[in-house]
């Protein structure tokens, strides 16, 4: 997956003989915007959002793309690290889930700073990110055993969410903090953790024990 889009030496004068000035570089504008698109297309198809990015034009952030310059001009289009990370997690969520009804396969869940980023959506800048699995079974499909002492899931092996968290640190641990846990999802958030202090606290523990799940929390390193 291509998360990073570098556009060097835009020689477009080379490429449309004489077109105008300003002919040239709608057209850099259009051929950058066009690769970027296709960036953000990929994204969200394997990971159903697109990761934010930042876009500079000959060192400049955010200016215009058609004011690149036209002999050795760099559009840079930077996907920020976290979209590396989270496509690679949520892309190994869905290949290494079992497919049944697909229900499980399509219900991975991606939070930024305990809320909920929709699918179609763009994904916010964030301290933490969390993958988790609400479906009910998805604690069954981690590591639940059957009557007869087997794995739950026969079609694929177990601990999906613990060992893509574990290959996921492997892979990027230098850039991003991510481990294998367990979080409580409602209605769109994240339930803290509750200590048991009174009747009130008692019952909220209870709640988010409860609605635990399986879940990867991706932290960025500080630079």
């Amino acid at each position: 997956m291509t998360v990073r889009s570098t556009f060097e030496q835009l020689s477009v004068a080379t490429m449309l003989g004489d077109v105008s000035e300003s002919g040239q570089r709608a057209a850099a504008a259009q051929y950058a915007a066009a690769a970027i698109a296709e960036t953000d297309a990929i994204n969200r198809r394997v990971l159903g959002r697109v990761p934010p990015a930042t876009v500079s034009v000959d060192g400049r952030l955010g200016a215009p793309l058609a004011s690149v310059r036209l002999n050795g001009g760099v559009i840079l289009a930077d996907w920020a690290v976290v979209g590396d990370v989270l496509v690679w997690i949520g892309r190994t969520l869905q290949d290494r889930s079992p497919i049944v009804s697909g229900r499980y396969r399509d219900a991975h869940t991606l939070f930024a700073d305990a809320v909920e980023v929709e699918i179609g959506k763009d994904i916010p800048p964030a301290s933490q990110y969390v993958f988790l699995n609400p479906v009910p079974y998805a604690h069954k499909i981690e590591i639940g055993k059957t009557k007869s002492g087997r794995d739950f899931v026969v079609q694929v092996p177990n601990r999906i969410y613990e060992r893509a968290a574990d290959d996921a640190n492997a892979r990027f641990g230098n850039v991003a903090s991510i481990r294998f846990s367990y979080r409580a999802p409602l209605d769109g958030a994240l339930l803290k953790y509750m200590p048991v202090r009174g009747p009130v606290s008692r019952a909220a523990s209870a709640l988010e024990r409860e609605l635990r799940v399986p879940s990867i929390i991706v932290t960025l390193r500080s630079n």
